[in-house]
């Protein structure tokens, strides 16, 4: 198995075990002034071919450099659906986790688990996967996110973000092989700042 294809398989597990542990149900933690926005930034000739991909149970939707397989997982009451496509470097997508009656989450104890889902199956430590530069606050209409920097020995790079939604959280992330931080950067914030919400039908910034 190529180290591209792991990084794309290993996002789905994460994915999936973020689910099994329950992560989304961790207590409130407190979140810090709202984080600086980004202008969005598309890869060269990536824009034209983005199209939207709609989760239909929560009315959710976020543009795509293609079209995912949405894969399902459920577990201690808690259910996700992932939206992940795979690049020349490596992944792009997001999951949106049902989470409705929980309160506010532990958006950092989410991340973890998420990179002990991913990290699970490393091989040496050259392939774990860190976080790094991570920032707790709120998007630009004030739901709770937490956004981080990734980066692992082997040269491995990307990019995930947490936002609480109420009745739903929903996960960002971007992986890419060693050498790709540049697309793996500007495609990261070209779906961040594509993300749109069923309240209003607008594009928001996450």
């Amino acid at each position: 198995m190529t180290r591209l294809s792991k990084i794309q398989r290993l996002s789905l597990l994460a994915a999936s075990t973020t689910v099994i542990t329950g992560g989304v149900l961790f207590p409130v933690t407190a979140f810090a002034a709202p984080a600086p926005q980004t202008a969005p930034v598309a890869t060269t000739d990536a824009a034209t071919h983005w199209t939207a991909t709609t989760d239909d149970l929560s009315g959710i939707t976020a543009e795509l450099p293609g079209h995912p397989q949405m894969q399902k997982y459920s577990e201690n009451g808690v259910e996700a659906r992932v939206y992940l496509v795979p690049t020349d470097y490596g992944t792009l997508g997001f999951v949106v986790y049902d989470t409705p009656n929980t309160g506010q989450k532990d958006l950092k104890g989410c991340l973890q688990s998420w990179l002990d889902g991913y990290n699970e199956d490393s091989r040496s430590g050259d392939s774990t996967l860190t976080s790094k530069d991570l920032q707790e606050g709120t998007t630009a209409d004030g739901q709770p996110a937490v956004d981080s920097a990734l980066s692992a020995g082997d040269g491995t790079v990307g990019h995930v973000r947490f936002v609480d939604l109420g009745d739903h959280m929903v996960q960002v992330v971007a992986l890419g092989k060693k050498g790709s931080q540049q697309d793996v950067d500007a495609d990261y914030l070209q779906l961040l700042n594509g993300v749109q919400l069923p309240s209003d039908g607008t594009t928001q910034s996450y």
